[in-house]
């Protein structure tokens, strides 16, 4: 990512959610026993699924992507693979090979930490990467999946351009993201961490002019919601528990949280998924 002031605001922002220790803990308190931990352990709880609307709607969207085209045993790539859930989800049930590729490092750290620790290094693999210059030759994969990142990144065309440029022809585009323009309730949220929301008409433009044809478009934004209020009643039961420091990076997630909720169920602002193809 060029410009550093973004890079550092996403750094910051994302810091406070990338723990694996953190991860084990809520395992621990879901009741779930020491020894050996699956990825399912993990996704099924969307405890390293940061992706809007967790392991519901990450469901939802494998289900729709094979729609189109077959999942399994594809090479995929997870651009924006955060804490790398998504992309273990594909490797464990669809038996996709998977590469997983983060702009910030620490994230790529845990992603690398929570794969080994379910077992799947042999089919998922990560790298640090700017996905506006992804570090792969032409036609490299079946699908490349982006979840909730492209909001992150302002230059659309060059990274559609990227994305479209590794995929196979015939390939996929699994994309879900909010839609702009951005309601005020975002604000809190917008001022940690960049946001640049199209409308849909104009994402629909960058993704067709990066040489993809958008299949469907499917708004997600009930379930988004339905996550987000079981989430909120999570961290409000624990609000209170830990140090002074824990305590109020609780209250930082609850602050997103409300927003994201005002936002979606108040103020008119929707979630979806966009299933494209490559063109040949």
């Amino acid at each position: 990512m060029g410009n550093t002031r973004m890079y550092r605001r996403l750094e910051g922002f994302y810091g406070e959610l990338t723990s694996v220790d953190a991860i084990l803990r809520a395992r621990a308190r879901d009741g779930q026993e020491a020894g050996t931990v699956t990825a399912a352990d993990l996704y099924t709880r969307s405890l390293d699924c940061q992706n809007l609307g967790g392991f519901v709607l990450l469901e939802h969207h494998a289900a729709l992507a094979a729609e189109y085209s077959a999942l399994e045993g594809q090479r995929v790539l997870d651009a924006g693979c955060g804490l790398g859930g998504p992309g273990r989800y594909l490797a464990d049930r669809c038996g996709c090979a998977v590469i997983g590729v983060d702009v910030l490092p620490a994230r790529v750290r845990a992603a690398a930490a929570l794969t080994r620790l379910v077992g799947l290094g042999d089919r998922v693999a990560y790298g640090q990467a700017d996905t506006t210059r992804l570090p792969f030759a032409a036609h490299q994969f079946a699908q490349a999946w982006m979840l909730d990142v492209s909001i992150h990144i302002a230059n659309k065309a060059v990274l559609f351009g990227e994305l479209a440029r590794v995929v196979h022809a015939d390939g996929l585009l699994v994309l879900h993201d909010q839609l702009g323009p951005l309601p005020p309730a975002m604000r809190p949220v917008t001022r940690r961490a960049p946001y640049i929301a199209p409308a849909l008409a104009q994402l629909v433009r960058y993704v067709e002019g990066a040489g993809f044809r958008v299949l469907t478009w499917r708004d997600t934004t009930e379930t988004v919601l339905t996550h987000m209020h079981g989430r909120r009643e999570e961290l409000l039961q624990g609000v209170e528990r830990g140090t002074r420091a824990a305590r109020q990076r609780r209250q930082r997630r609850l602050a997103m949280l409300t927003a994201y909720m005002e936002a979606l169920g108040q103020q008119g602002s929707r979630t979806g998924i966009c299933i494209a193809r490559r063109l040949a």
